[in-house]
């Protein structure tokens, strides 16, 4: 018997950034697709000839706009395989996923095979029903495979605009009606792309499912109250989404109406909930995380990245100069209250030359610390790599695991701190990530940073086997277990070398204590910065009367007048000390991160950092310096040397 053929069809509109590595997944399935279909949807840009320039048995198919509904069925039209599979057009198959999935296929009545994505938390039956489906959507769209024949016979996806964003709910639900069995895979199969959180995405979305929901009921003879009573649901399980996310006028909006659709205790109990402070609700998530989830708290090793400011083997500079490393977190836009986030545009690099302009006045070279979407798109690494040709910058490497393959792991926020992984999928991470910067680089980056500072008991091992010679990932006074990751409350805030040998060397966040028991900074921070002390609020409580204050060298988020007096104090306790300045890519584009939202907010962005120059290269006679330049007066042999780029200094150098 011959094997099953499979189309794929891959409805695109304007997906230029997404749809090369979304095809590619499907082209390279172990049971290879007859054909993979690519429905332009209209586009503006260039997806269908980024597409077009694939080898078969890839086509291209190109219709006027009309949502995804229509792109699918002209592509179902078309399509020539007993077998559909939908393929999102920024989402991505597993190497397996075909092959697991046929292999299941042992009965003609079942017309769905469908099964978890990366980032899947829910249990699947083995088998869903018309009961089940109506009380929730339990199937991601780009996991489905589909009976050719019973997609004929159903019609289609149901192309009326009311029905724009949940047309394949509506679909899964008719074939569950019909009678046709739908299994389920245990297997994880494709890496999903959440949708993005914006509140008028999300109204659409309710409203389409609030006619899903009507039309569906009364197409199969459901009752008034069935109906309402799903509708109900459904506005209580948006409400709760909006109350995760603190936005408290939108649950109250949408617990009202699971009120008004069936009154139950629950709508009632919703709606008080979302009139409480978010503080409250805040200590409350936070308490509850660490005391249900006392395993999960980060495997960090003190052997490895040290934690222990009494056991760091510290790196002691010659000169009586202080000196200012500038290191930037070049990494794509994301919505900062969601991760992981699924994003990789990164347009808001294109925005570097405001900073740049002001760097070079300065003479200061800043290192850019590059995640995979930047490093992969040219958009990202094109910039860069200008300023890098011309002295201008070095390239580092910033790991984020939810965007960086292999993504093998559920989409989890402990996943996101990236030594919660298992090693081999951290090294290999961070392998391609590596190989990614020095094909579109073309350098060999020795400076790495984990994304959301999450470095593992494994991290130095992993720099060392591939040529780093800095980490950059500990973030003093930081304990960051509530949310799953490390506890650095006690990191030295000086470099330090994290292995016997001082082959790599850790250069910390600069952040200190202010206040008047700023001195004692040390000692207090731990206590009130447990779970007890957070529900009292006393970090904020201890900051607003000037007790103790913890800040950071940085434009986002921290006063000018905060930074120079933290940079004062670190420079009465080590006048030839280390001082890093840090800040996200992102916020040279206003509207990507929560420090700046406007144009305003970035003039005031870009004033703070010539202000803060100012005061660093002249009152504090500092000088600017690069991590690689440090390493090289730090190494106890001569090899740093020779990995590190050397720049014209930013001011005479008397030392």
């Amino acid at each position: 018997m011959s094997a099953p053929t499979v189309s794929v069809i891959v409805p695109a509109y304007n997906a230029r950034a997404t749809i090369l590595p979304t095809v590619t997944s499907a082209l390279e399935q172990s049971h290879a697709p007859v054909e993979i279909i690519v429905v332009d949807d209209g586009s503006t840009d260039d997806t269908a000839s980024i597409a077009s320039s694939l080898p078969i048995p890839v086509r291209v198919i190109r219709k006027p706009n009309g949502g995804p509904a229509s792109a699918r069925n002209v592509g179902a039209l078309a399509a020539i395989g007993e077998w559909l599979a939908f393929l999102d057009a920024d989402d991505i198959f597993l190497p397996d996923k075909l092959r697991t999935q046929l292999s299941l296929a042992d009965d003609p009545r079942i017309a769905i095979l469908h099964g978890h994505s990366t980032d899947s938390a829910m249990d699947l039956p083995d088998e869903l029903d018309f009961e089940a489906l109506w009380e929730r959507n339990a199937i991601v769209n780009s996991s489905v495979l589909l009976r050719r024949h019973v997609f004929d016979e159903l019609g289609g996806f149901d192309e009326s605009p009311d029905l724009i964003s949940v047309e394949d709910y509506n679909m899964w639900l008719r074939v569950a009606a019909a009678g046709w069995r739908i299994r389920s895979c245990q297997q994880r199969l494709v890496r999903y792309t959440r949708g993005s959180g914006l509140s008028s995405q999300r109204d659409r979305f309710v409203k389409a499912q609030v006619a899903n929901i009507r039309l569906i009921g009364q197409q199969f003879g459901l009752s008034e109250k069935a109906i309402s009573s799903r509708t109900a649901k459904l506005f209580r399980e948006i409400g709760k989404s909006a109350l995760f996310g603190r936005d408290m006028a939108a649950a109250r909006h949408y617990f009202r109406q699971a009120r008004r659709a069936d009154g139950t205790m629950g709508a009632r109990l919703g709606l008080a909930v979302s009139y409480l402070p978010p503080a409250l609700l805040d200590a409350r998530r936070k308490l509850k995380w660490r005391y249900t989830h006392p395993s999960q708290h980060y495997q960090n090793s003190i052997d490895s990245i040290f934690v222990d400011h009494r056991r760091a083997r510290m790196a002691s500079r010659p000169g009586n100069r202080p000196v200012l490393l500038v290191i930037v977190d070049a990494e794509e836009e994301f919505d900062w209250a969601t991760v992981p986030s699924t994003s990789i545009r990164v347009e808001s690099v294109m925005a570097q030359h405001l900073a740049q302009r002001i760097f070079a006045r300065y003479g200061i070279v800043p290192t850019y610390a590059v995640d995979y979407a930047v490093a992969s798109q040219e958009e990202g690494y094109g910039p860069l790599r200008e300023f890098m040709l011309g002295g201008q910058c070095d390239i580092g490497t910033q790991l984020h695991p939810w965007i960086n393959p292999p993504l093998t792991e559920a989409m989890t926020v402990r996943n996101s701190f990236v030594g919660n992984l298992p090693e081999t999928i951290q090294f290999e991470k961070l392998r391609i990530l590596t190989e990614t910067i020095r094909q579109n680089f073309g350098c060999d980056p020795i400076l790495y940073r984990a994304g959301r500072y999450g470095a593992g008991a494994a991290t130095v091992d992993h720099l060392k086997k591939l040529g780093y010679r800095i980490d950059t990932s500990v973030r003093p006074f930081y304990d960051m277990r509530s949310s799953g990751g490390p506890d650095y409350t006690c990191s030295p805030v000086q470099p330090y070398w994290c292995d016997q040998q001082r082959t790599l060397l850790e250069i910390p966040l600069t952040v200190g204590m202010l206040g008047m028991a700023a001195a004692h900074g040390r000692e207090i921070y731990p206590w009130i910065s447990g779970p007890t002390a957070s529900l009292l609020r006393m970090p904020a409580i201890l900051s607003r009367t000037n007790v103790l204050n913890r800040t950071s060298i940085s434009p986002e988020g921290t006063p000018l007048s905060e930074a120079k007096a933290l940079t004062r104090r670190v420079l009465e306790q080590q006048p030839n000390g280390v001082i890093v300045l840090t800040y996200h890519s992102t916020s040279l584009e206003p509207g990507n991160t929560p420090y700046v939202r406007s144009n305003a907010d970035l003039r005031r962005f870009l004033a703070w950092l010539e202000s803060y120059f100012d005061f660093f290269l002249g009152t504090c006679n500092g000088m600017a310096s690069t991590p690689a330049r440090l390493l090289a007066e730090l190494s106890p042999d001569q090899s740093s040397r020779r990995l590190a780029p050397v720049h014209a200094p930013a001011t005479s150098d008397a030392e």
